[in-house]
């Protein structure tokens, strides 16, 4: 069965506070064309940047975070990297109508031949009372939107195996905080399916977790094995937050978002009347509604940031809203 999202996450039923720290990857420079690898395909290696080819990895200057991507073949080794291939820092568009979340740069990585990994800078999160983390992400689909794209259930090291996983290191308690995690899954489980159309949907994704206060590192492991096989990211954040967090299965997916279009669809695995209430950065709700359809009309918000809350049942999730 095709679910709409499948995303386990610790979800904040509150407004988010202002940024600790983040990257929309607004500062590293951009340059058109494909980065090709220099290092052996056959072994685990650092990447590093090329001259005038995208920029794969970006010291901070106190701004932005900064990153570091490294290779891992697969068990048998591809040819990874080193064919040139879309990954690193862009101001391509994920496409005409796809823009990026925040600004006008992202993050890409695309046919790997094996295992990409992009480690961040660790974020120091100890003083923080309730701190939260959010990342936008964005999975390519089939040139034919009604079939999958994605191959394998991510458990083998090997073409053919496709897998993303973001996840949060604790560097000081050894432990891992797994955000979008899909090892033991078809890829496409995780792409926005509308049950309506029968169509996946190429949409912005927000995930939204409360953390632990602690020093953190995020770390982006992809792998895919074809130019179609894309994964994009955009807007991440760590955040001081209030609100209680809670365990929730997410069975909504919200898309177009971000939004100039006066409206957004709420496509929910949950049958019935879906509650509304939509709030803004300082916690103020400035709308709700009762929605019987999957469209609801947001004409009425100003471009900025919104918590959405949408109660269906026994089922409810909250996700973040970006209206331009």
């Amino acid at each position: 069965m095709k679910i709409t999202t499948l995303i386990v996450a610790l979800l904040f039923y509150n407004a988010i506070f202002p940024q600790i720290a983040g990257t929309s990857f607004e500062e590293p420079n951009t340059y058109s064309g494909k980065y090709t690898d220099t290092g052996d395909a056959s072994t685990a290696h650092d990447l590093l940047n090329n001259t005038n080819e995208p920029m794969v990895d970006f010291v901070s200057t106190g701004g932005e975070l900064g990153f570091n991507a490294r290779y891992v073949p697969y068990d048998t080794p591809d040819v990874g990297l080193t064919d040139g291939d879309d990954v690193g820092v862009t101001d391509k568009d994920p496409s005409s109508s796809v823009t990026f979340v925040d600004g006008s740069k992202g993050y890409r990585m695309s046919d790997l031949d094996g295992n990409f990994i992009l480690e961040f800078d660790d974020v120091d999160l100890t003083s923080y009372s309730n701190p939260g983390f959010s990342i936008d992400y964005l999975l390519s689909i089939n040139s034919n939107p009604a079939n999958g794209n994605y191959e394998g259930d991510g458990t083998s090291n090997e073409a053919g195996s496709d897998r993303l996983r973001i996840y949060l290191k604790d560097v000081v308690n050894n432990e891992e905080i797994d955000v979008v995690n899909s090892t033991g899954m078809d890829l496409d489980e995780l792409v926005p399916f509308n049950t309506s159309t029968g169509e996946y949907q190429f949409v912005w994704q927000n995930a939204l977790v409360a953390v632990t206060p602690s020093l953190l590192q995020l770390v982006i492991e992809g792998r895919t094995n074809a130019g179609t096989e894309s994964f994009w990211f955009d807007n991440i954040m760590f955040v001081q937050s209030v609100g209680t967090p809670a365990q929730t299965k997410n069975e909504f997916s919200l898309y177009p978002n971000p939004t100039s279009s006066g409206y957004v669809n709420i496509i929910s695995t949950v049958g019935g009347t879906k509650d509304i209430s939509i709030f803004n950065v300082l916690g103020k709700r400035v709308l709700t509604a009762q929605l019987n359809g999957d469209r609801l009309n947001i004409s009425a918000l100003n471009s900025g940031v919104y918590i959405i809350k949408i109660v269906a049942g026994k089922a409810s999730a909250t996700k973040k809203l970006i209206v331009k």
